[in-house]
């Protein structure tokens, strides 16, 4: 899903949570939405229907910001943390 369609469905109250996952340790990271229902979005590219990529965790968290969410949660294998956001 694209960025503008993931910021209409956070402003009606869709989702729970935003996810950093590492797409591999030298390739970036990528960003999943969690849904009231549990339900996993992925963040795609405007110009393809592949999955987009951040090289840097700032970048993922900037965009999460930009969509509105004040906190992102972080996720490498069974380490887990919360960022806010800035």
């Amino acid at each position: 899903m694209q960025e503008k369609e993931i910021r209409l469905l956070f402003k009606a109250g869709v989702f729970e949570s935003c996810q950093a996952i590492p797409v591999s340790m030298s390739r970036g990271w990528t960003l999943k939405f969690i849904t009231k229902d549990k339900e996993v979005i992925t963040l795609n590219l405007q110009r393809a229907n592949s999955e987009r990529e951040f090289k840097s965790l700032d970048g993922a968290s900037a965009v999460a910001k930009r969509i509105g969410f004040d906190w992102l949660n972080v996720q490498i294998g069974e380490l887990q943390w919360r960022e806010k956001v800035s």
